[in-house]
């Protein structure tokens, strides 16, 4: 395995490890979320950089869930019976720590007159057994020992909130900024931030939110709170994106060196109290910033089409650089059954993006009667490598969408092969594929394949030929094995790819059996102990 330097930015996904294996850190290094960018690693989750794959057909992959049953359930009183991944989960290097920060929702606090929904903070040395310190920071119905971190004790009761992901920021210079958390939020002005109460019936709550939707016009979206440490937060003043939906994503982009803040459509929310417009479907939409100050206006990315089912909507989705592009980590809420599972989406830019597959689930809700039997969803930023596998936590419900009655969550963890979103996959009698013309930044080529029973082979092509000692038969390639990162080479001499570095090239790929291609990578010679 390469190893990368130890930079860290933007908000990253824990790693789980079995109880009786040995604590992450001490087993081996984690690779940050922004270090799966990755300019010469190519993947297959879309035909951009595929010039033809006879023989070989895409096909979706799906996470394993590593144990039946969650890894954090609420069992504390201000948990009610929800505990959710909705905002994030980081490993943080410096302090050789898992950090979680997630959504409890306690509605029977909230009917009585309480706040009812707090951000719950959460440690890990291993990241699977979580310790909830007593913080001492909120005081809930008389008592501050829990974990709870936010609201702060300044928020007013009527400030609703949804929050959209914690990061750490090490570009920021000020220390009492160095962690973010971006929320949306609908603040009514002082005047009216008492016209809606828990005791109100459903129609008179109506009534009052398109009043204060009237009155917060401008005033709803996405705000920040920061924090020095992860623990004590201040709200901020200004609203950041407007006019957004309340579910939402906040990530740190390493290929255009941005904040990404990913929502519903602009004026979703309006469109819904003031026009009376309910039969919208939810898109995506996406804001921008180089500075967390600047943000560009939301702007429409990803809608649903005609081969989705009418009514299914797009709740919310997590973009990732990952490799040399995009992956969008989709939640769709499928109105016909009210079921959420998620989707995969694809961009080469942040404007255009498109679905993967032919709309295979990448994550399906578990079994009817599981805990995730109804609803699944990823954290907002929810990635993280170790070795050759990728791990990453979910919110499970045992619930359909829009069920009446108390809201059942616990969080989940699963895993899934390194660069393993996609397999183009061949039968027995094996298939060929051609690139488009890609450049090669590095000499050495690795190959993310598995073929069992047979031999995958390449070569090269400039200009429509084949240079000298880069043909199949010289190829030394992978057979009958599995392999994550697998160096091809050419000749008794193992020639590598530097006669061609920085220049252009078409990979020829050839298997003469049941085989599964799920990338290839452009790179350095690997270590020895890597």
């Amino acid at each position: 395995m390469r190893r990368f330097s130890p930079m860290y930015i933007g908000a990253l996904g824990a790693l789980l490890v079995l109880a009786s294996t040995e604590s992450l850190a001490q087993k081996a290094s984690v690779k940050n979320l922004h270090q799966l960018y990755d300019p010469g690693l190519h993947l297959f989750l879309d035909d951009e950089e595929v010039q033809d794959h006879s023989g070989f057909f895409r096909t979706v992959q799906q996470p394993q869930r590593l144990q039946p049953h969650p890894v954090l359930r609420p069992d504390r009183p201000w948990e009610g019976t929800s505990v959710q991944s909705k905002v994030s989960v980081l490993y943080d290097e410096e302090e050789d720590l898992f950090k979680m920060w997630y959504f409890s929702v306690d509605i029977a606090s909230y009917r009585r007159g309480g706040r009812g929904i707090y951000i719950c903070y959460a440690t890990s040395g291993d990241g699977i057994q979580w310790e909830k310190p007593e913080l001492g920071l909120v005081t809930i119905e008389g008592a501050a020992a829990n974990n709870v971190v936010f609201p702060t004790r300044e928020m007013p009761l009527a400030w609703g909130y949804d929050p959209w992901g914690v990061i750490k920021d090490p570009n920021e210079t000020d220390p009492a900024r160095l962690y973010k958390l971006g929320m949306y939020q609908q603040r009514p002005f002082p005047e009216d931030s008492n016209i809606e109460a828990p005791n109100m019936n459903r129609e008179e709550k109506n009534r009052a939110r398109k009043i204060l939707m009237r009155a917060i016009e401008d005033r709803h979206g996405m705000y920040l709170a920061f924090s020095p440490d992860g623990i004590h937060w201040t709200l901020g003043e200004e609203m950041l994106v407007a006019r957004g939906g309340d579910a939402g994503s906040l990530v740190y982009d390493p290929l255009t060196r941005n904040y990404l803040a990913v929502t519903r459509r602009y004026e979703t929310l309006m469109d819904h109290y003031i026009l009376g417009w309910k039969k919208y479907r939810r898109v995506i939409a996406l804001s921008s910033s180089p500075d967390f100050v600047r943000w560009t206006p939301l702007e429409t990315v990803l809608k649903p089409d005609d081969f989705d089912d009418p009514g299914d909507q797009m709740y919310v989705m997590t973009p990732l650089a990952y490799g040399n592009q995009y992956i969008g980590l989709l939640t769709m809420l499928h109105s016909s059954t009210e079921l959420g599972t998620v989707q995969l989406a694809s961009a080469r830019d942040l404007k255009h993006w498109r679905r993967v597959g032919r709309r295979q689930e990448f994550l399906p809700v578990g079994p009817p009667g599981s805990w995730d039997g109804a609803w699944v969803s990823l954290a907002g930023n929810p990635l993280v490598l170790k070795g050759d596998r990728l791990y990453f936590w979910y919110s499970g419900k045992s619930q359909a969408h829009g069920t009446k009655g108390m809201a059942k969550a616990a969080i989940g963890v699963l895993t899934l092969r390194k660069d393993g979103f996609v397999a183009l996959r061949s039968g027995i009698r094996g298939g060929e594929l051609m690139t488009e013309p890609v450049e090669v930044p590095l000499p050495k080529l690795y190959l993310n394949a598995l073929s069992y029973f047979g031999r995958v082979q390449i070569r090269v092509i400039e200009n429509v030929s084949v240079p000298n000692g880069y043909s199949f038969e010289e190829c030394n390639g992978l057979e009958r094995g599995d392999e994550t990162g697998f160096e091809v080479t050419w000749g008794k001499d193992r020639k590598d790819l530097s006669p061609f570095v920085g220049k252009k090239i078409r990979l020829h790929i050839q298997a003469d059996n049941a085989t599964s291609l799920f990338s290839y990578r452009f790179g350095e010679a690997l270590e020895p102990s890597q």
